[in-house]
């Protein structure tokens, strides 16, 4: 039980972080010999069997690296693509959005791989900067919410980016100034309001860019009372569409 305990902590169990410790690590590839394509954290913010589940669940080899991947060929034609079955035409759409996340992805045949600590890139993982965290970040949202912005109608790009909002991992000044990129007088909004920028503020607080959601009710010929939580306005609007809490769909 003791154990159990202490190993809860990376998971953020009763932290009320999250996964701080996955949350916060990314796989910088090299040559991508000792990198996993599927279940590390390498391209696009998340490993890619949570971005692609259905695509994971369907390859043959879970367990291949990107150095065996890229030297199959992971163009949509590439001999990486290796599935237990045919593909439906949306399952290959899905591949399709997969090879563009990967198109860009240029391998260092004679670097290793290593991993880079995004809470402070300079120095590494400190104590001090894990408390920092402990002591500074908001309540996450529930794993149910993070898991409805997956969908396979929704554009990775987008399910990616309200991914992100919701964990308050966009790079607004709050965070950058948590991360030490910015200083802590550089956090007022963008738009230059009395506001300090972070994603609640630009999303539903800010005179500017708040307001925006008054015009989409017009449009929507709905009316509501907007929400102070970022999450709460996720399901509001999920509701207003008529959908279970359970279904909803970024």
């Amino acid at each position: 039980m003791w154990w159990r305990t202490i190993s809860g902590i990376r998971g953020g169990v009763g932290l009320g972080v999250g996964s701080w410790f996955d949350d916060n690590i990314r796989r910088v590839v090299g040559g991508g010999g000792s990198t996993y394509f599927w279940t590390d954290n390498w391209v696009g913010g998340v490993p890619l069997q949570v971005s692609f589940p259905h695509l994971f669940d369907l390859s043959v080899d879970k367990g291949v690296t990107v150095e065996a991947i890229a030297s199959s060929g992971w163009g949509v034609g590439g001999g990486v693509w290796v599935w237990r079955r045919r593909l439906f035409a949306w399952e290959e759409e899905c591949v399709a959005e997969c090879c563009a996340l990967l198109h860009d992805v240029v391998l260092q045949d004679y670097s290793i791989d290593r991993w880079k600590w995004l809470l402070d890139p300079v120095f590494g993982y400190t104590v001090k900067g894990v408390y920092q965290l402990f002591t500074s970040v908001d309540e996450p949202p529930a794993s149910d919410i993070l898991d409805n912005v997956w969908h396979k109608h929704v554009p990775l790009k987008v399910s990616l980016f309200a991914w992100r909002l919701l964990r308050n991992r966009l790079p607004t000044k709050d965070n950058l100034v948590r991360r030490h990129v910015l200083q802590h007088d550089a956090t007022q909004c963008v738009k230059g309001c009395s506001g300090q920028e972070s994603a609640s503020h630009l999303f539903l607080h800010c005179a500017t860019f708040g307001n925006l959601w008054v015009s989409v009710s017009q449009w929507l010929h709905v009316s509501f009372v907007a929400p102070e939580v970022l999450c709460d306005h996720f399901l509001q609007f999920g509701h207003l569409a008529g959908v279970r809490e359970s279904h909803i769909h970024f």
